[in-house]
């Protein structure tokens, strides 16, 4: 596994088909403020270029990214799905989800609940999308189109999922960041859920890309194949 910054890492947004954002956050030392900086890892050439804010933020939110970041506090804490009418769908770490048209006017915002509980982020897949709700062990599948739940797995009481944070996806799995620093994938063909064999100390998020783990700690980003 190999180390690529002590710095904290706030979001991860691809940007291609062989290239990541990463949005990482350096403490100034002559006060309690941080400096947000934007990077993209090229991986067919494993190197690393500064990108601009702009081009994170087209990424992440589409055409209309400067009316729809007038309207979010925290543009960079909140998961984002641009869906195939070019609306934008937003969902914060507090369960709050909004959805925005494509000229970014806002359409709509709700809590998005399970059994009363909040339900985040946000893993996008083809016309649907994966969240969490951490308080009821599970993981589910919406609709993009009419935001229903169209499956879910794991409860309160099952032990499938412990206290679930987090969720990225890839071509095949859906992967879910739990509690103890696991983080458990599941088939999508099958809905089979299985374990990722390595446990990551202090893990926060983890994403696939490219063949590489890509695992976002307390105490930095690390890539392991």
């Amino acid at each position: 596994m190999e180390k690529i910054t002590n710095k904290e890492i706030i979001d991860v947004v691809k940007f291609s088909d062989d290239k990541l954002v990463f949005v990482q956050k350096n403490p100034l030392s002559d006060s309690m403020q941080s400096k947000i900086d934007y990077y993209i890892i090229n991986f067919a050439k494993g190197e690393k270029e500064v990108v601009t804010k702009k081009a994170y933020l087209l990424k992440k939110f589409g055409a209309a990214y400067e009316k729809i970041t007038e309207k979010i506090s925290d543009y960079i804490q909140c998961r984002a799905m641009i869906l195939s009418d070019k609306t934008v769908f937003v969902v914060f770490p507090n369960g709050q989800a909004g959805l925005f048209d494509s000229n970014g006017e806002l359409l709509w915002i709700k809590e998005l609940t399970y059994n009363d509980k909040p339900v985040c982020s946000l893993a996008e897949d083809e016309d649907s999308f994966w969240c969490v709700c951490r308080d009821e062990n599970c993981v589910m599948k919406y609709n993009a189109e009419n935001f229903a739940v169209d499956i879910r797995i794991g409860s309160k009481d099952a032990s499938t999922f412990s206290q679930p944070h987090f969720v990225s996806a890839d071509e095949n799995y859906v992967y879910v960041c739990c509690n103890g620093n696991k983080v458990r994938k599941i088939d999508k063909s099958t809905l089979i859920v299985s374990d990722v064999e390595e446990s990551y100390p202090d893990l926060e998020r983890y994403y696939k890309f490219k063949g590489y783990s890509i695992i976002c700690c307390a105490d930095g980003l690390y890539f392991d194949e």
